[in-house]
C-alpha cells in the first residue's frame, strides 16, 4: 500500500515531524521547543504546532520547559521488536553461548546503515556492558556491524560510508575507507569479525553475520567482554569460530540452507 499525499506541505510537515522525533531520540535528555527548532532548522512556530499534534498521539511528552519522545514511541518500539523472528529464534542460542564463555552476548540488525541492538544476555560476570536493546551505534566501529557491511554488495557499502561517515571512536577505530574494506575482505575469509576496542574503551568483540532464508544478511551476533578477559588470540582461536556456529545455527533456523560463505574474498 502506497500512501499519497495531496500536497507538498504535507510531505513536508510528515519529513519534519519524522526530524523532531529523530532529534528527541539522538539528543539522550529533554528539549526545549528553542533546541529542536535550531536543531532541525524549522521555525518555532512551526516547532510547536508540531509539539502539539506529536503530543496528541504520544508520540512526543512535555517534561520540564522541555519535551522528550513519549510513551507511544517506546510502545511502537517493543512491537517492532517482538515482530522481528530473528529475536524470538536467536535467544536461546544466544543464552547457549553465554553459558559457554562467560560473556555478553549481542544480537542485533542494521538499519539505515547503523546496527541497532535488538537482544542482550548479560555475562554472570561483574562487568556490565553499556549496550541495551534498542541503543544504536555506528557499524564501522563494532564488531557487528563490521560483521554485516562484509557481506553488503560494495555499493550499499560505500553509500553507508557516504552517509554517516567514518567516525573515530577510540584510538583503534577504522576511519578510512580503504582499510575498512580490507577489513570486510578479511571477515568474508574467516567468517567473524573483530572489535579491537574500536568502539569503546577497554571492550573487545567478536561478531558473525546472520542470513535469512533467501540469503541475505538479516542481522549479527557478538561477544563482548572487557580486554581482560577477551584476548585477540582468545578472540580469534576460540571465540570466533563459536560465535560464528552460533550465527550459523540461527541463520538455518530461518531458513537458510546456502553453505558457509567464510573463506570468500
Amino acid at each position: 500500500m502506497k500512501v499519497r499525499f495531496r500536497t507538498r506541505a504535507g510531505v513536508q510537515s510528515v519529513e519534519r515531524a519524522a526530524a523532531m522525533l529523530r532529534a528527541l531520540g539522538e539528543a539522550g535528555r529533554p528539549l526545549t521547543p528553542a533546541e529542536i527548532s535550531a536543531r532541525i532548522g524549522v521555525p518555532r512556530p512551526t516547532v510547536y504546532r508540531l509539539l502539539e499534534s506529536l503530543a496528541r498521539e504520544g508520540l512526543v511528552t512535555p517534561m520540564g520547559r522541555g519535551f522528550t519522545l513519549g510513551a507511544a514511541v517506546l510502545w511502537l518500539a517493543a512491537r517492532r521488536l517482538e515482530q522481528l523472528e530473528l529475536r524470538t529464534v536467536g535467544r536461546p542460542i544466544l543464552q547457549e553461548l553465554r553459558d559457554r564463555t562467560g560473556e555478553t552476548v549481542h544480537l542485533a540488525v542494521l538499519e539505515s546503515g547503523q546496527v541497532v541492538y535488538v537482544e542482550k544476555v548479560e555475562s554472570p560476570g561483574p562487568i556490565r556492558m553499556a549496550s541495551m536493546v534498542g541503543r544504536i551505534f555506528p557499524a564501522h566501529s563494532t564488531a557487528l556491524g563490521k560483521a554485516m557491511l562484509a557481506y553488503l554488495p560494495t555499493e550499499q557499502v560505500e553509500e553507508i560510508i557516504r552517509r554517516h561517515g567514518l567516525p573515530q571512536r577510540t584510538p583503534n577505530t577504522i576511519t578510512d575507507p580503504g582499510r575498512l574494506f580490507e577489513e570486510l575482505s578479511l571477515i568474508r575469509t574467516r567468517g567473524f569479525s573483530i572489535d579491537n576496542v574500536e568502539n569503546e574503551e577497554g571492550i573487545r568483540c567478536v561478531g558473525a553475520p546472520v542470513f535469512d532464508h533467501t540469503g541475505a544478511v538479516a542481522g549479527a551476533v557478538s561477544i563482548s567482554g572487557s580486554v581482560a578477559t577477551i584476548s585477540l588470540e582468545r578472540a580469534r582461536r576460540e571465540l570466533g569460530p563459536l560465535v560464528r556456529e552460533a550465527a550459523e545455527r540461527i541463520s538455518r533456523a530461518l531458513g537458510w540452507s546456502g553453505a558457509p560463505l567464510w573463506g570468500r574474498k
